[in-house]
Parts: structure tokens; C-alpha cells; sequence
């Protein structure tokens, strides 16, 4: 039996145990600090086998291979030899009494457009690592610590092409707050997860089993996929190290089993002892179930729609019909306009991306764009040909809907496998050979055919949402047609959706028809409305339609209101919004009036930017939003940069910044460096593993205000101590503001430094430690 079958049969009886940390049980064995992982497994074999052999001994079915940064970004070229070199201990240290697993990270790089990781080549270095492992034997892939899920998609995908019949766990880190680095929930990723060729779908490092918990719970309420979890053991003390006893860990985890987790296991500073007490307490027990039928959703990096209940509203104005200027910038490839007008519809749960004649659009255009998207909500792909559907549904980091296939074989042949490959839902028109039927019953019945079709391929009707199809008044067609039709697709419980503008096509006063009848289709059950999204009006349609059809309760005031302390259309929104198009449009425009540069930086962008604050330590906004606004800040500073020429110097002074020796992370480095520069610093960017001398030498040079350490590794924290210690030394008493996911409180305030704990944050603590020392 292979070992992804021996898996499988192993989680259809009892939970499974996995291993625990591999980085600290290294350093046990001699790997000193700041040094690669795998490069120093891979040279010191016999130590390896050891380690591996000890989580055997201690009970655990599944042991993972040392290769989690084995792509070729993490270790630079040829990591063929190392993967396969770490792939072999492996395999002779279990020798058939557990289950060989690879363990695949993340690339370390941020996924464009937050980052320089373009998808395909994401996709490429998975795909080159797992042709590795899988060379030497292994069958059982656990993708772990992910954060993005564009990123974890490209490395299932890449991993089930070489691995047809393996076993793949997708995971992701969740902080404490339940949120990836990127903003994506646990909800998010198991949905998501659940319609990717994964096998089990689970979260890893970061936090404790407590804070795990609710994303176990979240994780199983929304797959039927078994669900892995392995947790540090506990948050690092104040020397930067995991401290929670075997004893402690292994009655945490429990509480995850009971959850529903069903493989379950270590991960930062864990080692045989927590597994060997997991297993004692835990015993031989199944894991829960999850419920049938699971809620549907569509998702996005950030958000997550349910699907069912309330009217979706899916904003109509990406479509080039009648838009000029829009039509302009998709043939000449301009994606800001584009970007732009997406965010500009404040009504929207979902975006519809018509792009109108693809033969007119530029190579690169379609990728750029949905990967420009994919911070926003869940999206509608409104394209036909199969080429730019999958370059569509490659960026997006949920999943979203193809509107929409025609009920033919052949039509449908071409384009369900980028949904069954990438997640996502199908809408159905009712339209065949000869067009598209007059009745209702007949649409109803084409709707079946095109299901049955579908079906053939794998492809299962709870992801199928029905177009009742809906024409215009101006060419004689009668809306009781459409109405009809959705009553009877709704007695079917299929989804539905309608483009509901197409009503008033031709005739004047459309908005009036288009809000009446928007509010008729609300009233009969319609699940999706795709509309006209930058009118408030809609909101007042959509929710007064279902307080009639009972869809919602009614209440005395469903007046609009406005959440937002921006204004509409200002310059603080549109830097809110990340749109640089329309930030520099709106700095223009007050430029053009006579605005002092000067109060474009106190008055907008400082403004902007507390509320940006405020919004990311309420949950409302996150890493891909924080890069978003940062950039449109930028832009805005470059704009106003030669006009504040003959102005005071405005720089409030030069901060320097590095990832300490030893360390090659500079993700979190490279953040605060984006909303620091943004703030009106200057940054001095010495780069990754910078020896201390070095760091010391450059605040001599600029006359730093500051300096910045960034630190991922606990093996590598201590060095955060000896720039420190080294500046002190000098005479030098410059504030140093700390960071990375091992730095803790506690820990700065023991070697005397000042923490950040998001690098958004490290804005106000320097402007507090600057306000002190004044």
C-alpha cells in the first residue's frame, strides 16, 4: 500500500499524529544560529536521521521531511540536490514504521502585486521542488505556513501535477486575531480549499492550540475534508523561546481534537516529548464531522459572501458596453483605470469583470488585472475565451464565479476545467443551438441539460448558479418571463443571478425601472443582482425588495447611512482606498485650485493614514490594504516632492533599517520601511543579514534617529541583543524598534528596545519614542 493510501485508511479509523519542530531540534544537535536549515541538515545527514527517528519513536504516523524552504527563492539555485539529499533521510530514518511527508513552504515572497512573486513562477518553483521529492519517493506533501492564498494554490496545483494520487494538506499561519498575514480567515481557506484538488486543509505556527480553537471550528463548519493542525507550543517568552510543557501542549490540543481536528501535531518549539504526551492523552479517537450540506460562499483573499440567504449585489460597471474611457484603457492596457473604477463601487460584495472584445486586449493585461483584484471582494469573471478565463481564475485568491457558460457540450468542455482545477462557481445561461427558450419551463429544462452536462465532467450542481435571463423592455419583452423563470429555479433551491440593467436597455428614465425591477427580483428570491453599484440607491433597492420577500426583518429606518468619516470622492478616500489613479487626480484638482502642497500631507495624508490605523487594528483592513494605501501615499509624496522644494525640509529624519545576521526574512523589513517612508522618514535599507558593526556604522553615518531590526528565527533574535548592546557600547542612545514573528514585548523591553508587533505599527511607536525624547 502507498503511503497516500495508507494515510487515507489510517484517517478513516483515528486520528492521526504528526511531528513536531524541526528548527529547534537542529540547534540541539550542534546547527548554530542564523544558519539554513536545510543546507546544514542536508550536510550533517546522520543528525537528521536522528531527529527523524525520535519522532518515530515517540508515536508519530507521520513524519515530515526537512525541506519547508527547499524552493530555489529560499535556498537560490540548484536546490535539487538538497531536497532530494533531505527526501532520502527521511525515507532511511522511518524505514516503513511511519508515514514519509514533505514539508513545502512558502517562497518568502510576497505574491504581486503586494510583492514581486508573479504567480506562474510561484507555480514553477513548487512545481520544481515537489518533482524532486516526489523523484525520491514521497507521496504525502503538507504545505505549510502559507499566508497567502494565491500562493498555497499555485503550490496544490503544482504539487497534484506531479503528484496525480498524493496525499496534499494545505495549511496557512493564523495570527491570534484568526487572520492570516493577508487577511484571509479560517473560513476563507476552507472553503476555498474545499473546491481544490487538497486532500485536507488545516493551519500551522504563529500561534498556541488556544488561539486555534476557532479556526478548527471555522475549518470544519466549511469542508468535509479532514483538518490538520499543528500549533507552537504556546507564545514565546520573553527570551524569545516557546516554553509550554509536553504535559500543558498535549491537553490544549485535545480541546483541537475535540474540535474536530483529525491530524494533529507540532510545530515551533515542540519536539518528541509533546508528541509522545499528545498521543498518551489523545489516544485512539475519531474526529468530528463536519455538516452536510456545507454553507455556500464565495471568497476573495479578504472576505468572505454568503451565498443563499441575502441578496448579493455584484457591482456591473467593469463592463466596457457604453463606457468609453473604459473601453480606452483595456485595449491600451492600463490597469490603474481599471483598478480605479473597480473601487469605485461602495455597494458591491462582488465585481463583475467584463473586459468586452478580448481579441483587443493586450497580452499580460488580463493576469495584471485580476491579480490587482484580488485584495477586493470575490469576483465574477465575465470572459469567454478559455485562454483568459484560466489566466483570470490563476490570481484569484478565493473563489469566484465564471459568468457565464451556454447549456452546449462543447462550450462547456472548454472552460469546467478551469473551475474544477481552481475552485469556483459556474453560471448557467439557458441557451442552446437555437438561442435562448421563450418560456419559462423551457429556460428551466435547458438550465437541467446544461447541469447534466456539467456533471459528466465532475463538476457538481450545489456550485451551479441559474441565469433567469432578463431583456429589455425596449425590444418587447415581458419581465413576468424573467420573474417566472426565477420562481421556478428557486422551487429548485439552484442559485441564481440576473443582470438586472438589461431591463431598461433602450429607454429613458432607466434608473427608476432598473430600482423597481431590481427590487421585484429582491422580493422573488434572487441570490446575486448584478447592478449598478456606485448608486446608494441600490442599497435601499436590494434591502427594501427583501424586507417584502421576507428575506430580511423589517425594520422602521432602511434609510442610507454613511459609515464612513471620509467624504465621498476626496483625496483621504481614495489613499484609503489604495486607487493611486485617483489619489494623484484628486491632488491635482486641489493643486489646480490652490491648495498649499504642504496641507495635502498634514491634512489628507496624515489624516488618511490614522484612519487606515484604525481600521487595520479593528479588522477592517489588512496587509494587502495597508500596501494598497502605502502606495498610493507614495505616489502622492512624489507628486508633491519637487513643489515642497523651496519649503522647510520636511523630513523628520533618517531611520535605518535591517533583517539582523543571520537572517534572510525581510517581508516584514520592507513593510515597515513602505509606511515609514510614507510618514516622512527617510530610510536607509541595509538589507538582510546584516552583522551588527554594520548596522552601528550606518547610524554613525546618516545621524539616524532610529534603527529598525527585523527577525523571524528565534535562532537569530539574540542578535536584535547585540546591536543593541553594541550601539550603548559606541555611546550611541538612538531608539531601536524591534519586530518579526518570535519578538515579543517582554523581549524588547529586556534587551531595551521599543516593539512593533505589525510593521503599520511601528509608524505610531516611533512617533511616541520621538515625542518622549523631545
Amino acid at each position: 500500500m502507498g503511503a497516500a493510501k495508507r494515510l487515507l485508511t489510517l484517517l478513516s479509523r483515528r486520528v492521526v499524529f504528526l511531528d513536531g519542530a524541526m528548527g529547534t531540534m537542529l540547534m540541539k544537535k550542534g546547527m548554530p544560529q542564523g544558519a539554513c536549515p536545510e543546507r546544514w541538515a542536508a550536510e550533517n545527514p546522520g543528525k537528521l536521521v536522528d531527529i527523524h527517528r525520535s519522532y518515530v519513536v515517540a508515536g508519530s504516523d507521520v513524519v515530515l521531511s526537512c525541506t519547508f524552504g527547499g524552493t530555489s527563492s529560499r535556498l537560490g539555485e540548484a536546490p535539487e540536490r538538497l531536497n532530494s539529499i533531505l527526501a532520502r533521510c527521511l525515507l532511511e530514518a522511518v524505514d516503513g514504521r511511519a508515514i514519509p511527508a514533505a514539508s513545502i513552504g512558502p517562497t518568502g515572497i510576497l505574491m504581486h502585486p503586494l510583492g514581486g512573486l508573479r504567480w506562474t513562477d510561484a507555480y514553477n518553483e513548487f512545481h520544481a521542488q515537489a518533482k524532486v521529492l516526489a523523484g525520491a519517493g514521497l507521496e504525502v506533501f503538507f504545505l505549510e505556513t502559507f499566508s497567502d492564498p494565491r500562493e498555497l494554490k499555485a503550490a496544490v496545483l503544482a504539487v497534484r501535477d506531479v503528484c496525480p494520487h498524493g496525499f496534499i494538506s494545505a495549511q496557512m499561519s493564523f495570527g491570534e486575531d484568526g487572520f492570516s498575514l493577508t487577511g484571509t480567515s479560517a473560513e476563507a481557506l476552507a472553503a476555498f480549499a474545499h473546491q481544490l484538488p487538497a486532500d485536507a486543509v488545516g493551519a500551522n505556527c504563529s500561534v498556541g492550540p488556544d488561539s486555534l480553537v476557532s479556526a478548527v471550528r471555522a475549518i470544519r463548519a466549511h469542508t468535509s475534508k479532514p483538518v490538520t493542525m499543528e500549533p507552537n507550543a504556546g507564545m514565546p517568552d520573553s527570551s524569545g523561546q516557546h516554553s509550554m510543557s509536553p504535559e500543558a501542549f498535549a491537553s490544549r490540543c485535545d480541546d483541537l481534537v475535540w474540535s474536530g481536528a483529525s491530524m494533529i501535531g507540532g510545530c515551533c518549539g515542540t519536539g518528541p516529548e509533546h508528541i509522545r504526551a499528545l498521543r498518551a492523552l489523545v489516544g485512539r479517537r475519531t474526529s468530528g464531522r463536519s455538516p452536510s450540506p456545507l454553507p455556500r460562499v464565495l471568497t476573495s483573499m479578504t472576505s468572505v459572501v454568503p451565498l443563499g440567504g441575502e441578496l448579493v449585489v455584484v457591482g456591473e460597471s467593469i463592463n466596457p458596453t457604453g463606457r468609453k474611457g473604459l473601453k480606452e484603457a483595456i485595449r491600451a492596457g492600463d490597469t490603474g483605470y481599471v483598478l480605479s473604477a473597480a473601487a469605485g463601487q461602495p455597494e458591491a460584495r462582488v465585481l463583475d469583470i467584463n473586459l468586452g472584445l478580448e481579441r483587443m486586449i493586450p497580452d499580460g493585461f488580463v493576469a495584471d488585472l485580476f491579480a490587482g483584484l484580488s485584495a477586493g471582494p470575490p469576483i465574477s469573471v465575465d470572459l469567454s475565451d478559455p485562454g483568459n478565463i484560466e489566466l483570470a481564475f490563476r490570481e484569484l485568491g478565493g473563489i469566484g464565479v465564471l459568468n457565464s457558460l451556454t447549456c452546449e457540450p462543447d462550450y462547456i468542455a472548454k472552460r469546467v476545467g478551469t473551475l474544477l482545477r481552481h475552485g469556483g462557481y459556474a453560471v448557467l445561461l439557458p441557451m442552446g443551438p437555437d438561442g435562448i427558450p421563450d418560456s419559462p419551463v423551457d429556460r428551466v429544462a435547458m438550465i437541467r441539460l446544461g447541469m447534466e452536462f456539467l456533471s459528466e465532467h465532475g463538476f457538481p450542481g450545489w456550485r451551479v448558479i441559474a441565469d433567469p435571463v432578463v431583456k429589455s423592455l425596449a425590444s418587447g419583452a415581458d419581465p413576468a418571463v424573467t420573474l417566472k423563470t426565477l420562481y421556478l429555479m428557486k422551487k429548485k433551491r439552484v442559485l441564481t443571478i440576473a443582470g438586472v440593467s438589461n431591463v431598461s436597455h433602450g429607454l429613458p428614465g432607466r434608473r427608476a425601472v432598473n430600482m423597481a425591477f431590481l427590487s421585484r427580483l429582491s422580493e422573488g428570491g434572487l441570490d446575486l443582482a448584478i447592478v449598478d453599484a456606485t448608486r446608494p440607491e441600490t442599497r435601499l433597492a436590494v434591502r427594501g425588495g427583501q424586507v417584502l420577500g421576507g428575506r430580511v426583518p423589517a425594520v422602521e429606518d432602511i434609510e442610507l447611512t454613511d459609515d464612513s468619516s471620509m467624504p465621498a470622492g476626496s483625496l483621504q478616500e481614495s489613499i484609503l482606498r489604495g486607487d493611486v489613479r485617483e489619489t494623484l487626480a484628486q491632488a491635482e484638482c486641489l493643486l489646480s485650485r490652490g491648495t498649499d502642497p504642504s496641507s495635502l500631507i498634514d491634512e489628507h495624508l496624515q489624516k488618511a493614514m490614522a484612519e487606515l490605523g484604525r481600521s487595520y487594528e479593528g479588522k477592517k483592513a489588512f496587509l494587502p490594504h495597508l500596501i494598497a494605501a502605502a502606495e498610493a501615499a507614495r505616489a502622492l509624496t512624489e507628486l508633491l516632492r519637487p513643489l515642497l522644494r523651496t519649503s522647510p525640509e520636511r523630513s523628520r529624519g533618517t531611520v535605518v533599517l535591517a533583517t539582523v545576521k543571520g537572517d534572510i526574512h525581510d517581508i516584514g523589513k520592507n513593510l515597515v520601511a513602505l509606511f515609514l517612508e510614507g510618514a516622512g522618514y527617510n530610510i536607509m535599507d541595509l538589507g538582510r543579514d546584516v552583522p551588527a558593526p554594520r548596522i552601528v556604522e550606518a547610524v554613525r553615518e546618516t545621524g539616524a534617529i532610529a534603527v529598525a531590526l527585523s527577525a523571524l528565527m528565534s535562532s537569530t533574535a539574540s542578535r536584535m541583543e547585540e546591536v543593541v548592546a553594541l550601539l550603548r557600547e559606541d555611546g550611541l542612545k538612538t531608539p531601536v524598534l524591534i519586530g518579526g514573528a518570535v519578538v515579543t514585548g517582554e523581549f524588547a523591553e529586556k534587551i531595551g528596545a521599543l516593539y512593533s508587533r505589525e510593521a503599520f505599527g511601528a509608524v505610531k511607536t516611533l512617533e511616541q519614542a520621538m515625542m518622549f525624547r523631545e
